[in-house]
């Protein structure tokens, strides 16, 4: 026979118990992740887009000769020089490395909190992967 399906107030009990305790869900930690990847990077756009106007006026040539270098270190050499083109391209990165941190962090989370090995162990291989992808096969 099948167990009877817990009732939500049972189950939002046991929540309340994992937060007191001071467990971390790992869905709430990663929603966390993801917002705060997605504010900063937009931040750092947005800044980046307004020093580029400020430091000379948007042209058609200007932005025709304008390449993304994809040099990580001459990225944020330019941004922390006040480059806006390079703040723009650095909040892009930001952007981009967000998932791959939530991954990051969902496998820290599956081994300390969750005691997972199997997930934690996938979660690894699936990062390797997306680390691999995105450094070597460019």
């Amino acid at each position: 026979m099948n167990s009877p399906e817990p009732s939500p107030v049972a189950v939002a009990a046991q929540a309340r118990e994992r937060r007191r305790r001071g467990d971390r869900d790992i869905h709430v930690v990663s929603a966390w992740i993801l917002r705060g990847g997605v504010v900063a990077s937009t931040a750092v756009m947005l800044a980046g887009l307004l020093v580029s106007f400020a430091q000379s006026s948007p042209t058609v040539e200007r932005m025709q000769s304008l390449a993304y270098s994809g040099d990580i270190g001459a990225i944020l050499h330019r941004a922390a020089g006040g480059d806006g083109v390079a703040l723009i391209e650095l909040g892009v990165l930001m952007l981009v490395m967000t998932p791959i941190l939530r991954v990051a962090g969902s496998m820290v989370l599956f081994a300390t909190e969750e005691r997972d090995w199997f997930y934690a162990s996938v979660t690894f291989f699936v990062l390797i992967l997306t680390l691999v992808s995105l450094l070597v096969l460019r």
